[in-house]
């Protein structure tokens, strides 16, 4: 059941996020000085299934089961993104085993340790997916052309990362607590 949830939920944010960059060209005609906020937002579409991800392999005490989910979460993002096949497949279960190596020095309690986290894993995603498109990729061009956004969505992921943190502990107390119902059921 916390499978399913985590899995609806990811797909919400996948939708969102696929969404959310029509927010930001609304907001392309307000100027700042000799900025706009289009070149300022250029890229700033968060990556909402990442901070997930990093949860699940904090958190997620099946190795089986937060690898499965950290690989449906890429296959959503692949099918519904339009990214190259298994691109972000591989991506996603790499965060989580990244995360997961990093689960005994960090914590999620705490926003001080949330955004920093979230910041640090963007990047590494946006590393390994500049990579692996520099290396599989049939444009040479397009890593050096996609390595303007990586700061600003890094950023932007970080900046909505205390949402999907909590939505993600909600969706893990929930279970723990139907779960622990249907054990205390179970046993009178």
């Amino acid at each position: 059941m916390r499978s399913a949830a985590y899995l609806l939920a990811g797909l919400f944010l996948i939708l969102l996020q696929g969404t959310s960059h029509r927010f930001l060209v609304g907001l392309d005609g307000l100027s700042m000085g000799n900025w706009s906020a289009g070149e300022i937002l250029h890229g700033a579409t968060p990556s909402l299934v990442l901070p997930m991800v990093v949860y699940l392999g904090i958190h997620e005490p099946s190795m089986a089961r937060g690898s499965l989910l950290a690989f449906g979460l890429g296959w959503g993002l692949d099918i519904l993104g339009g990214s190259p096949a298994f691109l972000f497949r591989f991506t996603m279960v790499a965060i989580w085993w990244i995360s997961r190596a990093a689960s005994a020095r960090v914590s999620t309690q705490s926003i001080v340790m949330r955004i920093p986290l979230a910041l640090s894993a963007s990047l590494v995603e946006s590393a390994i997916i500049l990579t692996l498109l520099a290396i599989f990729g049939a444009d040479n061009r397009r890593p050096l052309e996609l390595s303007s956004i990586v700061l600003p969505r890094a950023i932007s992921t970080a900046l909505f990362s205390p949402f999907v943190f909590s939505l993600s502990h909600r969706l893990l107390a929930e279970s723990w607590g139907s779960s622990g119902a249907s054990k205390a059921a179970g046993s009178n």
